[in-house]
């Protein structure tokens, strides 16, 4: 939880540039998943940003990792970095992955489709993709908000 509230503080303190850079930097990629798998391609963006802080995490910059995924890397071997997160050969990898980690769930069939950006934010929280679910998905909804007026 803790690490949850450092990501969330240290969001908060990053610019609104710095929001507008990373949304930019990939909504041709959110877009694109957005429209292959029926998510609102904002709250793909918004998650990635807030799991990847801003992409300027360790585990994004080393692993390709915007989403938190975890897995298997075999990086500690080469880099002295240990992590429970999967290593993705790029960032549109990871992309792909949590979009097809989103389809797989029981909630997807329900939301497919809509756009409802609050409804998805709070779907995907409760079913265990963030440890403080109410926090996470409102700051979720509040960045979508912000960025995807």
């Amino acid at each position: 939880m803790r690490i949850l509230l450092c990501k969330i503080l240290s969001i908060f303190f990053l610019s609104l540039t710095a929001q507008t850079d990373y949304f930019n930097k990939y909504k041709i990629l959110a877009d694109s998943l957005g429209e292959k798998y029926e998510v609102p391609s904002c709250l793909i963006l918004s998650i990635g940003f807030l799991e990847s802080g801003n992409g300027k995490s360790k585990v994004a910059k080393i692993l390709n990792n915007h989403f938190g995924l975890v897995g298997k890397n075999n990086l500690d071997k080469k880099n002295s970095f240990k992590s429970k997160y999967k290593y993705f050969y790029s960032v549109t990898d990871s992309y792909v992955s949590f979009c097809k980690l989103i389809a797989s769930k029981t909630y997807y069939s329900d939301l497919k489709g809509n756009k409802n950006i609050d409804k998805w934010a709070i779907a995907i929280a409760s079913k265990g993709y963030a440890e403080n679910a109410n926090l996470w998905s409102s700051y979720i909804i509040k960045l979508a908000k912000k960025q995807c007026k």
